[in-house]
């Protein structure tokens, strides 16, 4: 203490000089090359485009929110693929789900995927069938989550933290469906198409998805039986006391690490040394004072 005001400190030591991680610059240009690659090679493999979104989390929208940009990350810092959910509180799971959340809210981000060439409207400019099914399947989980219970089994399978109960429950929905080039040159199926989903639900196209800069250093995981195991990491990817103790809350983190894509092997073994180093800060409970600019 001084004068009766206590001091406080930082409790954490970044590595001066640490090999470098893959600058956004860099990593925008080849993941988007891949990504446009892979719209014009495999725009019917649905499974192709799981892969990747896996592999580049950052494209996928809601990590921060579909509608809003919170300024918190995502409860795991991840982006789940097709969790198990124990208890069945979905016929189909979703692809991907981000739990996030603001200083109010818990927002569940649930997103669907279909393969790119579906259309969304018939040569008759009607609604497609691969269309309302999709949408009815978003429908279907917005009806489910509507319900007490099954709110309560959405928090024990995800192993949701007691601090994050207290929040509002709000959840979010996504479907990422077709190719612009559908309707995009035709002013009627345009305006027909910003109708057809209702207000909490966001509708993009593949074209619209890129890499978002704010997800640098998000993953992705899976999640089985309430534990969380990390798939991927992002070859952009910072160690920060901000974000520390998203690692307690992983499994795996340190196996993901060799198999980075786009990294090379000195920052990789940087990785791995540090990654006991700062799972124990993460696990404190008094953090100190932190730097949001801090990271290594």
């Amino acid at each position: 203490e001084n004068g009766g005001v206590i001091m406080f400190e930082r409790k954490y030591e970044i590595v001066p000089n640490a090999p470098a991680h893959t600058s956004w610059d860099d990593y925008s240009k080849i993941s988007l090359k891949e990504y446009r690659n892979l719209l014009e090679t495999a725009s019917d493999d649905e499974t192709a485009f799981q892969h990747f979104f896996e592999e580049n989390p950052s494209f996928v929208p809601g990590a921060f929110e579909l509608f809003g940009s919170s300024g918190h990350y995502p409860y795991t810092q991840s982006l789940i693929t097709q969790p198990k959910l124990d208890g069945g509180i979905f016929n189909r799971v979703p692809d991907f789900i981000w739990l996030a959340q603001d200083s109010l809210s818990f927002t569940p981000v649930l997103i669907e995927i279909e393969k790119p060439n579906k259309r969304t409207f018939t040569n008759a400019a009607i609604q497609s069938s691969d269309f309302t099914q999709a949408l009815g399947q978003l429908q279907e989980w917005m009806s489910l989550l509507s319900i007490p219970e099954n709110i309560l089994q959405f928090y024990r399978c995800f192993d949701i933290p007691e601090w994050m109960k207290k929040k509002k429950f709000a959840p979010q929905y996504g479907l990422i469906y077709g190719r612009r080039a559908e309707y995009e040159n035709n002013s009627i199926l345009l305006g027909k198409r910003a109708q057809l989903v209702p207000p909490n639900v966001m509708l993009a196209s593949f074209d619209r998805l890129q890499p978002d800069p704010k997800g640098q250093d998000l993953l992705c995981t899976s999640l089985s039986h309430g534990q969380y195991t990390v798939k991927t990491i992002p070859p952009t990817f910072r160690y920060s006391p901000m974000t520390a103790d998203n690692l307690s809350v992983v499994n795996g983190f340190d196996c993901a690490i060799t198999k980075m894509n786009h990294c090379s092997d000195e920052r990789k073994n940087f990785l791995i040394k540090r990654y006991p180093y700062w799972e124990e800060y993460g696990s404190l409970d008094n953090k100190g004072v932190m730097n949001s600019s801090d990271c290594e």
